[in-house]
């Protein structure tokens, strides 16, 4: 995982430099650090940082807050105040900015770094949150079907444009209002049961009559769930709404029709080449390829998207069979498939590759099963084409997207390798397996430890524990034996991975060499208590230079003639000289602290 980028916005220069060394240590990437508000903005709209830590009183003409504001009109970056005083007044000006936390200098390490992941991972929420309400508003105000939310008293809370549309009202008209309101008087009883089932904790579907704004009457056919609360008591109830207004017009139609039709059948024999018609409209309606054959195995109908695919009409296929009209390399295995069905009867299901008449290549999924006369004697076979050429393109897309992306991690120089929690090894990069002396077809499917040098295995142990759903990536520094028996600093950024239990499945690391950064850190150190050492050194000389120089000056004292005042005046300005000196060594003791802290420097 990419670290977190934070901006600084502090104008006491020490404590910025402190903190953008901490913030170094913890593991993030500093992206900037200024002294003022004028400053931040144009750096935070610049650099996109993940995070500001924003001082409350900044020099210039705009503080913290003031500066807040502004970088709120361009960007929801979360902000965490930094301050020396608990003001109430100010805490309260500071709320309207939406802070993520504030931090009371001085600060400890830890509880900034705590303040810090916590107002990263509240952010993140917040995204997340913000992107579902707006997933949620759109599929709600873009649905098809009309969508009612109603509270326990029954009172609209929830309505969209559709449901208005489909009672020839607005969504305001709707609001607040009990939903009995606008069913159709006659249906009111069957609504009032439906609330009591939804009371009782009962999902249902169930058609309906609304009366709508026109005076004419709408039949919605209703699927609605109860709503609780957290408390797990009933609030309410929501559901979908489809306007069958259409749809029982028609069956009421097709109702008449076929009382008209068993009047006609007694007369008339004809009739039964309406519903032949009106079955091979009802095929033609099917997107997918339909066909149907009989024992013989020669066509008897198809659909309008089967005469698509192979590019001929329906007169042309009835009649005949599969030699006669599929291409050359699919007819011996239908005529098989086919064969095999008709003795054995059931459901066949089986893939082919089907070159489509507009010259492409199909992808696509057979299924046939037989039927049978009133008798039970198998009559022929019905087959549906189902094509999934655009799923089987998404699946090899794919393929190739994690080719590539695992080209690109190859060719990364950072150390980079997956494992399960046994280390079996799941992936290995090519410089991981180049810098460990590693040959991959040993390595890769096999269990592998790094060599981790023994004193620093208890704290590897302890940081990959440490690793949880809530803080599933952690930063480290060990050392390695190598192959040749040299030991090898590395950092590695550490990632886990759980199932919906929580548990471990796998890890990912990331890692870098740092061996020689390390030794630049032990050379510096080296340095820095060569230099305490010579503070040391020069403050006990400063002592053994104002004893003697005390009693020269009182020798001189008991004579009183001009050489003896000259020696005196001299002292005098050599005591001065060591009196600066001596100040100049207590004003270094701040450099002692900052070399202490940042170096584990000890005098």
């Amino acid at each position: 995982m990419t670290a977190a980028r934070i901006l600084i916005v502090e104008d006491e220069r020490i404590v910025a430099e402190d903190l953008r060394l901490t913030l170094l240590q913890l593991g993030y990437e500093v992206a900037g650090s200024v002294a003022s508000g004028e400053e931040a903005i144009p750096l935070a709209r610049e650099r996109f940082p993940d995070l500001i830590l924003m001082d409350i009183f900044l020099a210039g003409k705009m503080d913290g807050i003031t500066t807040t504001g502004e970088i709120r009109k361009f960007s929801a970056v979360p902000v965490i105040y930094l301050t020396a005083f608990a003001d109430t007044t100010i805490m309260d000006k500071a709320k309207i900015t939406e802070p993520y936390g504030y931090i009371l200098k001085p600060y400890q390490e830890r509880e900034l770094h705590t303040i810090i992941e916590i107002a990263l991972y509240k952010y993140r929420l917040d995204r997340q949150l913000r992107e579902s309400e707006e997933k949620f508003r759109r599929i709600v105000e873009t649905a098809n079907e009309g969508i009612w939310g109603i509270d326990a008293a029954g009172k609209t809370t929830l309505v969209n444009g559709q449901m208005a549309v489909m009672l020839g009202l607005s969504t305001d008209e709707l609001s607040g209002h009990a939903a009995s309101e606008f069913v159709y008087p006659p249906d009111l009883p069957v609504f009032q049961k439906e609330q009591e089932s939804r009371r009782s904790g009962k999902q249902g579907s169930y058609d309906l009559r609304f009366a709508h704004r026109d005076g004419s009457v709408r039949w919605v056919h209703v699927s609605a769930s109860p709503v609780y609360d957290e408390e797990g008591s009933f609030s309410g109830a929501f559901s979908m709404h489809t306007d069958i207004t259409d749809r029982v017009a028609a069956e009421e139609k097709l109702q008449r029709m076929n009382e008209d039709l068993e009047e006609r059948v007694r007369e008339r024999t004809e009739s039964l080449d309406h519903q032949v018609h009106f079955l091979q409209q009802l095929i033609d309606t099917i997107p997918s390829p339909v066909y149907y054959k009989d024992r013989n195995l020669r066509y008897t109908g198809c659909n309008r998207t089967f005469e698509s695919y192979l590019g001929l009409s329906r007169d042309t296929i009835i009649g005949k069979t599969g030699e006669e009209i599929l291409p050359p390399d699919l007819v011996t295995l239908t005529r098989l498939k086919d064969q095999y069905l008709i003795s054995h009867q059931g459901i066949q299901v089986y893939q082919i590759k089907f070159p489509h008449q507009d010259t492409t290549v199909r992808e696509i999924i057979v299924k046939k099963a037989t039927f049978s006369d009133s008798g039970g004697e198998i009559q022929g076979i019905i087959g549906v084409w189902m094509d999934i050429s655009d799923r089987v393109r998404a699946e090899e897309a794919l393929v190739e997207s994690e080719k590539r992306f695992r080209a690109v991690v190859q060719d990364q120089s950072e150390l980079i390798y997956r494992f399960r929690v046994d280390r079996r090894v799941l992936f290995a990069n090519k410089a991981f397996l180049e810098y460990f002396s590693l040959d991959e077809k040993k390595t890769v499917g096999y269990i592998f430890r790094l060599p981790v040098y023994p004193d620093d295995q208890r704290e590897v142990d302890a940081h990959f524990a440490s690793l949880v759903p809530d803080h599933p990536v952690g930063l480290i520094e060990y050392r390695c034996r190598m192959g040749d028996g040299s030991v090898a600093w590395q950092q590695w950024s550490d990632r886990a991975f759980f199932d919906t239990a929580g548990n471990v499945t796998e890890y990912q690391s990331v890692g870098r060499d740092i061996t020689r950064k390390k030794e630049i850190e032990e050379q510096q150190r080296r340095a820095y208590r060569q230099i305490e050492q010579n503070l040391q050194k020069f403050a006990t000389l400063n002592d053994h230079i104002r004893n003697p120089l005390a009693v020269i000056v009182m020798l001189a004292g008991l004579e009183e003639n001009e050489n003896a005042q000259k020696i005196i005046e001299k002292s005098r300005e050599i005591d001065q000289i060591l009196t600066r000196m001596h100040e100049g060594y207590l004003d270094s003791e701040n450099v002692r602290a900052f070399l202490r802290k940042h170096y584990g420097i000890e005098g």
